[in-house]
């Protein structure tokens, strides 16, 4: 992660697939604040360079809603998770399967 945000910058699109592998492996580790940590750096990331409405940012949300869910805040994450369905469905189509 350290090596791509120095090459490509901290918003190119691969540096950002690896910030959010990082917090997937960190979560997984049952460690969901560090992760959420993560997953919101990455959120706001993605969101400047590659616009609220690309995919990769729908993902970035939804990681971020799963984690806080993980730590028992239910109303938040179910916020969360209902802002990234309304964008799924805008962006991606109410047939889309990841909507």
């Amino acid at each position: 992660l350290e090596a791509r945000k120095t090459v490509l910058g901290e918003a190119h699109p691969d540096t950002l697939s690896s910030m959010n592998s990082l917090a997937n492996a960190v979560g997984k580790q049952g460690r969901y604040k560090e992760a959420e940590e993560q997953y919101r750096e990455c959120l706001e990331k993605t969101k400047m360079g590659l616009g609220e409405a690309h995919p990769s940012t729908l993902s970035s949300m939804y990681n971020l809603a799963s984690a806080v869910d993980k730590q028992g805040r239910y109303k938040e994450a179910e916020e969360l998770h209902h802002q990234c369905l309304e964008a799924r469905k805008t962006v991606l189509g109410e047939a889309h399967p990841d909507t």
